[in-house]
């Protein structure tokens, strides 16, 4: 297997760089390749920016029907998926945005037909039949706009043609899990002045991990199995060769079981859910998580509607275009998680209570002209967005139960229907096993969190001709936000977390002289040793258990103002050869922590303050400025058949919005200090001696790492002074083999392969050694024939070929020291597509 992998890889290394796009097989040359870096169509080698740019042909020989499928054939990129779909992140040059809190907005900026997306996974879907997709990388907070802090993916979809075709697609999948794919389109015009495309396409797999249920009540025996359909349409009207509209509106639906994660490490507290469910965890050492059977006696299903509406126009005056868009998405998350990710019945997510609505209405408008030295652009963009999360973690039959054999306690050994025992807490009357409630009790919706923001930006974009072969681009950004969000938190009622509230006070901070007495006292009534007890009262206490909490209902809001903008000085010193050097400023929205986590993630917050003066409640976290500087040289060879880019960068954040997750959630902090930091080369090669070939692939060096700062208080934290990012590989290489070909009777045929790997990583926000993920390759490949005029091709096509096991996020066991799982990668699958146009 080892040799199969280096030799995969030796072949596919061959290429490093950028792929291209929009160009024509019979051109093959890469001086024809255009982007839209700049909101202007110009040629890839004569922008001073760091992109990437994959034509729809790439696009579909390497399978890339979503973002996540990019990340093999893209330089630099990291995109994961961990709970469900909407908790899918892409980083770029070790920089990117992880976990499930909807208030925090994505560092990679995700543009769909010229619509940001403004939150992490709403812009990870089908995205249908593609034109091109650009990678920008680095901070592109000028044209566009905040959360742009890391780079941007930019996809432009097929737009209608007056020429009537149709396209159908069929695809089986086999390997882990079995499937099959349908997709349609037809696009035409209904006259000289209107065209329309039309496309739906519908997706099932069986999951690839199987489910042991323990009893349930889940059911369903597979889990990260795909059933989703999807429906877009696009309207044309070309009123005149000035003028033009284009409307759009899309739908997808999704009904998917997503997503358990397997143990890696099983610490001691094992033991104490194998003895309440034989089994509910896998002993230390006794299983391989690549074995993909999954604990899991909640259900893990999702259901999501994503919808929007957009129309875009633009009308060519004398000296000057105006482009205007508009748009309005939705989109809706309902899921349920067995949040402890074992058989045991300890605490789970219901569908009912476990749910994410987000609004956002978008409006951008810009004008652009040039003459002989001057080009510009001027612009406004404005969003509005609103999203309201309801969350509420429940107890399970066994919570109360667990905790007590967790603590040591002698009574549960011997008699778990008795609850955590009198002995162990006096004055404690425990709940009999099977009795468990919602931790947000009397209120059966739980938690609920509103938050609507407003954004307002002008800015400014334009490159001066400062010398015949020099130019200067410059461009500056004014943002403006507002957010409010209102907290309303529903009751909270464990007994066990009463009894130490009546004790110890609505501070509860076991670390106090006070509270190391009366400790005592219990551990000498009971024979539990104290750490056991304040393991024990941590763990029955968190934020969303303490009756201090309950009905605390509260507002809080924030507003900022930030200029962002760049300033590039270019020269091209022959017709195939442009260097450049780029200063910019980057911003990421500040926002807020949408529940009972505080920043420090603990239970140490002076509560009584909290009730005294709900706003004092420390749920906000700092906006996240980046300073960048980027030099690039960009070249070609061999008549222009040959592109060979090389890029140095240092990206300096000022802030720097830090996500850990502390085994029960996920926190957000602001941290003074980060970096990324590294070289880039890409290659495209069209050889003139085989025209059929085309070589290209690209190898990322990025070292990002925290800077060192003074303690918080929180270990998971602080353990991350001066060390590496999470999910931030040293390096990244990728590369693509292409060879298409003719047969006789006119027919020609097909050979693709795509591959590529990544250094050691972390895959924990909090770095904990155990979540480390070796370095890894992955390859896909696909082999077709068919016709010469493209009406009809049969391909066979595999993914990750060498069935690679690798961790996608690992992350602590809740509730569960010691313990780890992790998120996996897919396995290896592959299958038959036939594909028909007319």
């Amino acid at each position: 297997m080892k040799l199969f992998k280096k030799s995969l890889l030796a072949g596919v290394a061959t290429a490093m760089a950028v792929s291209g796009a929009a160009f024509a097989q019979e051109t093959r040359t890469v001086d024809t390749i255009t982007v839209t870096a700049q909101k202007r169509e110009q040629g890839i080698q004569d922008v001073p920016v760091a992109v990437t740019a994959y034509d729809a042909e790439l696009l579909q020989n390497a399978g890339v029907r979503d973002l996540k499928d990019l990340a093999v054939i893209a330089p630099g990129i990291n995109i994961t998926s961990t709970s469900n779909e909407f908790v899918t992140t892409a980083r770029i040059r070790g920089i990117g945005t992880v976990g499930d809190n909807p208030g925090l907005e994505s560092s990679v900026g995700i543009v769909i037909n010229g619509v940001p997306r403004a939150r992490n996974g709403v812009g990870f879907n089908d995205l249908g039949e593609l034109e091109r997709i650009e990678v920008l990388r680095g901070p592109q907070g000028t044209l566009f706009g905040a959360n742009t802090s890391a780079g941007i993916i930019n996809i432009t979809t097929a737009r209608p043609e007056f020429e009537t075709s149709t396209n159908v697609e069929a695809s089986y999948i086999g390997g882990d899990a079995n499937g099959w794919a349908l997709s349609g389109s037809a696009t035409g015009g209904f006259g000289d002045l209107v065209a329309a495309r039309v496309y739906a396409a519908t997706r099932q797999r069986d999951g690839f991990q199987d489910v042991q249920t323990f009893g349930g009540p889940r059911t369903e025996n597979e889990d990260a199995n795909q059933s989703f359909y999807t429906v877009s349409g696009q309207v044309l009207f070309d009123f005149n060769d000035d003028v033009n509209l284009l409307i759009g509106a899309d739908y997808t639906e999704r009904d998917e079981d997503c997503c358990g994660a397997p143990s890696i490490v099983s610490g001691p507290t094992a033991l104490a859910l194998n003895g309440l469910v034989p089994g509910s965890r896998a002993l230390p050492g006794s299983e391989d998580p690549f074995s993909r059977t999954i604990r899991s006696n909640r259900d893990t299903s999702q259901q999501i509607a994503d919808q929007g509406l957009q129309g875009e126009l633009n009308w060519d005056f004398d000296n000057f275009t105006l482009t205007a868009i508009l748009s309005d998405r939705s989109y809706r998350l309902d899921s349920g998680q067995d949040t402890d990710f074992t058989g045991a019945d300890v605490v789970f997510r219901d569908t009912n209570t476990n749910s994410f609505r987000f609004n956002n209405l978008t409006f951008e408008t810009r004008i652009a002209g040039q003459n002989d030295r001057f080009d510009w652009m001027f612009g406004m963009f404005y969003s509005d967005e609103g999203l309201r999360r309801v969350d509420s973690i429940q107890m399970g039959a066994h919570f109360e139960p667990y905790l007590g054999l967790l603590g040591g306690s002698p009574t549960l050994v011997t008699d778990l229907a008795n609850g955590l025992g009198a002995a162990f807490i006096p004055g404690f009357t425990p709940l009999a096993v099977g009795a468990g409630t919602p931790l947000g009790g009397g209120n059966p919706i739980g938690d609920a969190f509103q938050q609507n923001g407003e954004s307002l930006s002008f800015f400014t974009h334009n490159t001066l001709a400062i010398g015949e072969n020099t130019d200067l681009t410059f461009g500056l950004r004014h943002t403006t936000t507002e957010k409010e969000a209102t907290f309303d938190f529903g009751d909270s009622n464990v007994p066990a977390c009463d009894v130490w509230e009546t004790v110890f006070g609505d501070a509860l901070d076991f670390s106090t002289p006070t509270a190391g007495a009366i400790l005592a006292g219990f551990s000498a009534g009971s024979g539990v040793p104290i750490p056991s007890l304040v393991q024990f009262g941590t763990f029955t206490c968190l934020p969303f258990a303490r009756d201090v909490y309950s009905q605390i209902d509260h507002t809080q809001s924030l507003e900022e103002n930030e200029l962002t903008g760049l300033l590039s000085l270019s020269h091209r010193f022959n017709d195939d050869f442009l260097a450049y050097g780029t200063l910019s400023r980057g911003y990421k929205a500040g926002g807020f922590n949408l529940d009972r986590f505080t920043q420090a993630g603990s239970s140490a917050v002076d509560f009584t303050s909290v009730l005294a003066d709900p706003t004092s409640y420390p749920a906000q976290f700092d906006p996240e400025i980046v300073n960048s500087f980027e030099l690039g040289f960009k070249t070609e060879w061999a008549n222009d058949t040959v592109l060979a880019n090389f890029y140095i960068f240092r990206s300096d954040f000022e802030t720097y919005q830090l996500n850990t997750f502390n085994g029960i959630g996920f926190f957000v902090t602001s941290i003074d200090g980060a970096q990324t930091q590294g070289a880039e080369a890409e290659l495209l090669w069209f050889p003139e001696s085989m025209p059929g070939l085309t070589l290209q692939g690209g190898v990322t060096y990025a070292d990002a790492t925290y800077d060192e700062f003074a303690p918080t208080g929180t270990a998971d934290v602080d353990r991350l002074s001066g060390q590496n990012f999470s999910l931030a590989p040293e390096w990244y290489t990728s590369g693509s083999v292409t060879y298409e070909g003719n047969l006789e009777n006119g027919m020609t045929w097909l050979a693709h392969l795509d591959g590529r790997w990544v250094s050691e990583q972390n895959t924990g926000s909090d770095l904990d050694p155990e979540k480390i993920q070796e370095g890894y390759a992955l390859f896909n490949g696909r082999v077709g024939i068919g016709a010469e005029d493209e009406s009809w091709r049969v391909e066979l096509w595999g993914r990750n070929l060498a069935d690679e096991d690798y961790i996608q996020v690992g992350f602590d066991g809740p509730f569960q020291p010691g313990s780890f799982n992790a998120f996996l990668g897919s396995p290896r699958s592959w299958g038959v597509t036939f594909r028909s146009r007319r």
